[in-house]
């Protein structure tokens, strides 16, 4: 027997459906996958992906695909990447609430003077 489960990444994000095999020598038993569910997760709407946190899905804000700038340099920021805000080791991977530090908005380039003649 099988049973159709919801693979996870390390964060708990949802990535996949997949099957759990039935254990041969303990009927009524699965072999889940590390990280795999057993309950289907919520349909997210754009923007959203589905998280397990603790025992439950919850739908949190999802800008892995989005290029952001820090506020406090407008360099572009890479998901994942430790910086210093302010003095605090600071790292965004993509989804959830974006922190204060973060922007979508690229900044302007800076103008160039106009030479004197």
């Amino acid at each position: 027997m099988k049973k159709t489960v919801f693979q996870t990444d390390l964060d708990g994000l949802y990535l996949y459906a997949t099957v759990a095999n039935e254990l041969a020598l303990e009927p009524g038993a699965f072999n889940i996958p590390f990280g795999a569910q057993d309950v289907p997760p919520p349909a997210p709407s754009a923007g959203q992906v589905a998280r397990w946190v603790g025992s439950a899905w919850v739908l949190v804000e999802d800008h892995r695909t989005a290029q952001f700038y820090r506020t406090d340099s407008g360099e572009p920021y890479a998901f994942g990447a430790t910086i210093e805000v302010d003095g605090v080791a600071v790292s965004y991977r993509g989804w959830g609430a974006v922190p204060a530090w973060l922007t979508d908005i690229q900044p302007q380039p800076p103008e160039e003077p106009v030479p004197e003649m």
